[in-house]
């Protein structure tokens, strides 16, 4: 409907701006080619995800690291981390965080909203601030064409005659948003706090001893928890290195490839950095994921399976076979003796590989569908004049310059939310903005390295908070958790560190008030301050929210819900046990269809989940049940607890 509007606002007709909305802008959207390499990239990305899952490798990383991972701040910290290893790319961060540690953070009780937000916020962050990623040639090549600009009319500039790289460097200190982000989550998972929507989200995991990831999580078409059908066959032993082996090659991969694509536009003599700046991160996602899934599938091959063991190269058992096979009649004649001795088997065979890497694709289509409407949603926007509007704003020639890194920030953040999209963010502002600021200032570098932060941290802050934001989309689609969900639970949490960023960072920078490192110093106490005094613990004795959730309880009329999950909340604390889901059922997920429901029909019992501590559930409240119900629950439970607790 938006790009509807959108296209006959340009049009001035309705039904011109039908055809429009169809056959330019979102037939547009799909004939990019830099959005087609997006696709096959994520396509590829999700079917390598399917070959992991169906070989075991997804459950062989929950087991092996379920004896070190056994509560909340345990699973959240290992999620943290994940995004933080996997820093060259946002999208293979957010897609492999998702998928490997969403067993993890279940089984810990952990709502699906807050594995969203850990992989969302820490992907994109972490991508654009570190000089090794898929981000930075982007980057670079757009501040470089502005350098280009400023060096014609002023060849003396000191500024324009350093390498666009240095001024990316510079710039790095000013990005107040990416680094008070990345400050904060940390900080809120070793607290075990949160505020506002994500401490409800958390409360109702928690509480209700949820294993499933709670009511946030994404349901099927038809209402019902999505059942994964490539779950690995009964008899595959789930070893962790069938997930780290692919995983690894799929790193090597796109680092060999981003400095051999910079290579090829390289002229002799750059060093490591330099070819990665010069790289077509584009190419190198597409073929390295490509490549990782191919390389996982030959890894898969040279394994057999028997009695719960895997045997590499099997040679005598390819010998064995070999044998079995020639003794075999030709054209059906003759008598085949019985064999009934039993023979070790292919890990994962070549039709039931490709089933899997086809079904891993076929679960995010809808994540493409989402992505193809919000690039059409960006470009409907600069076609209503959405950039030239803040354009007129920051080139007010009445403007004091040294508010120009806040003002550059803000409006960053406004274009990526309503556009969805930080490259394209990227790519309106710097020809908008940093020439007009170099010459507003007369060079100060402060203030040029203030807005090309203020551009780059807008442009990720803005993206946190949109629903229609490629990133939001597949951390939610990773996680397997309601989109808008997502949105609701992080958006406050984006806005909190974004006022903070300009309050302690650009206003302060930017006017001269006080130094860098105390603008970084500032922001830190900030972060902790919210921590301590405007969050919660998930389980109290009060049953107490978040300072801002108590305000709007004693102000809004339909409390009836808050008002039960706090008295509920006293009650897990009290008893040291969750609060029996039956109770509050309806109340949870609205409908009782949508509940999650085990095969049979019947809701889930969590009478032998795990109590917390009493001792320590002030410090870090969670339902753990792994290593302790280990002697009862067959070890599929960890990965499958809603189709397997009742059998086992």
């Amino acid at each position: 409907m938006g790009i509807f509007v959108g296209a006959c606002m340009v049009t001035g007709s309705i039904v011109a701006g039908f055809r429009q909305m169809l056959d330019v802008y979102i037939l547009d959207a799909l004939a990019n080619k830099d959005h087609g390499y997006v696709f096959l990239f994520i396509l590829f990305m999700a079917g390598l995800v399917g070959l992991l899952e169906k070989s075991g490798g997804l459950a062989g990383i929950t087991h092996a690291l379920r004896n070190y991972v056994k509560t909340a701040r345990s699973a959240q910290s290992a999620s943290f981390i994940a995004g933080i290893i996997i820093f060259f790319d946002d999208y293979a961060n957010t897609l492999v965080a998702g998928n490997s540690m969403k067993p993890l953070t279940d089984a810990c009780a952990v709502s699906r909203e807050k594995l969203a937000y850990i992989v969302d916020a820490t992907a994109a962050p972490i991508a654009s601030i570190v000089p090794i990623s898929s981000w930075v040639g982007f980057e670079i090549s757009l501040i470089q064409a502005e350098l280009d600009k400023i060096l014609e009319q002023d060849p003396t500039s000191e500024i324009a005659n350093t390498s666009a790289f240095a001024v990316f460097m510079e710039s790095i200190k000013y990005r107040y948003y990416c680094i008070f982000m990345l400050m904060f989550i940390p900080l809120q998972i070793l607290s075990g706090r949160d505020f506002g929507p994500m401490l409800i989200a958390e409360r109702l995991t928690k509480v209700y001893g949820r294993t499933d990831g709670g009511p946030g999580k994404a349901v099927a078409a038809d209402g019902q928890a999505i059942v994964s059908h490539n779950a690995p066959k009964s008899d595959t032993p789930p070893r962790w290195w069938n997930m780290a082996f692919p995983i690894v090659a799929l790193i090597g991969y796109i680092f060999y490839l981003l400095v051999w694509t910079g290579q090829q536009s390289a002229v002799g003599g750059e060093s490591f950095i330099e070819l990665i700046e010069l790289s077509n991160a584009y190419q190198a996602l597409l073929w390295g994921t490509m490549a990782a899934a191919l390389t996982g599938l030959a890894f898969y091959f040279i394994q057999d399976k028997k009695d719960g063991r895997i045997i590499f190269c099997n040679i005598k058992g390819y010998i064995n076979k070999f044998n079995r096979f020639r003794s075999r009649p030709l054209c059906g004649r003759g008598q085949v003796e019985e064999d009934t001795d039993e023979h070790a088997v292919v890990l994962m065979g070549y039709r039931e590989a490709m089933s899997s890497f086809l079904i891993g694709m076929e679960k995010i289509f809808s994540a493409l569908v989402c992505l193809t409407l919000a690039w059409a949603t960006g470009e409907i926007m600069q076609a209503v004049g959405l950039d030239r509007f803040f354009g007129e704003i920051l080139t007010n020639p009445n403007l004091d310059y040294r508010m120009l890194p806040t003002l550059t920030f803000v409006i960053a953040i406004l274009i990526a939310f309503s556009t969805g999209t930080s490259w394209g963010t990227m790519t309106i502002m710097f020809p908008l903005v940093l020439v007009p600021s170099y010459n507003a200032s007369n060079g100060d570098p402060v203030i040029f390295y203030g807005v090309t932060a203020g551009i780059l941290a807008g442009a990720v802050a803005g993206d946190h908070a949109s629903p229609i934001s490629d990133t939001t989309i597949l951390a939610s689609m990773a996680s397997e958790c309601q989109i808008l969900e997502h949105v609701r639970t992080q958006a406050p949490y984006a806005l909190m560190v974004a006022v903070w960023s300009i309050l302690v960072g650009t206003i302060p920078s930017g006017r001269g008030t006080f130094a860098n490192w105390a603008s970084i110093l500032l922001g830190f106490l900030v972060m902790l301050f919210h921590v301590v005094f405007t969050s919660e613990f998930t389980i109290n004795k009060t049953g107490r929210f978040d300072i801002f959730t108590e305000i709007y309880l004693r102000c809004t009329r339909d409390k009836e819900f808050l008002l039960k999950l706090k008295a509920d909340t006293v009650k897990a604390y009290e008893t040291g046990q969750p609060v029996q889901l039956e109770e509050t059922e309806k109340m949870i997920d609205g409908d009782d269809d949508t509940f999650a429901k085990m095969e049979g029909g019947d809701s889930l019992s969590i009478k032998d989940t795990k109590s917390w501590d009493k001792s320590d559930r002030t410090q870090d409240d969670t339902v753990t049940g792994i290593a302790e119900t280990k002697e009862t629950l067959d070890d599929s439970w960890v990965d499958h607890p809603m189709e397997q607790i009742e059998d086992n």
